[in-house]
């Protein structure tokens, strides 16, 4: 891996490394940084798309899922709330199992976002992100690890035959 003097590619590019995806989607105006997650992908073998808003509202919603899709800043502030939301809740429900996006905290937009925002659509702020600065706030879904199982619910505490006779509710 080559340094950047950009800590978000630095970043990105370190959650590929973890992630290891085979097929990724990388959404974003931004080329530079675009192009070098390409660059780093298509040399670990993954088959990697960029797309833009206007090709996600062309895709067939039964294409193929991706393993990972990394939004980048750009993106998420040229868009309204409601457009963002609906981007980031088709991604997160139709086509990728994880979903990184970046947000430019220092954006100037009419609504700009927040951590609820995010919290509202199930995601979490990455917290080895805070190395990124304060400029950008990387927000994290993984479906394998969005909720997890409670202590309470295994056969041991409810619904368990052999205890029916010896305790009362």
């Amino acid at each position: 891996m080559e340094t950047s003097n950009d800590p978000l590619r630095a970043y990105l590019e370190r959650c590929l490394h973890e992630h290891a995806p085979q097929r990724l989607l990388l959404m974003g105006q931004d080329s530079t940084r675009r192009d070098a997650l390409q660059a780093l992908a298509s040399r670990h073998g993954a088959v990697c798309t960029a797309s833009s808003v206007a090709d996600m509202s062309d895709t067939d919603s039964t294409a193929a899922r991706f393993d990972l899709a990394i939004v980048l800043p750009a993106m998420i502030s040229e868009l309204n709330k409601r457009e963002g939301r609906q981007l980031i809740s088709r991604l997160r429900d139709q086509l990728a199992g994880t979903v990184l996006v970046c947000v430019d905290t220092r954006a100037q937009t009419a609504e700009p976002w927040t951590i609820s925002d995010f919290i509202a659509l199930g995601f979490r702020r990455s917290p080895d992100s805070r190395s990124v600065g304060p400029a950008v706030a990387v927000y994290r879904y993984d479906i394998r690890d969005y909720k997890t199982t409670p202590d309470w619910l295994n056969s041991r505490y409810w619904a368990n035959p052999e205890r029916w006779d010896r305790e009362r509710w």
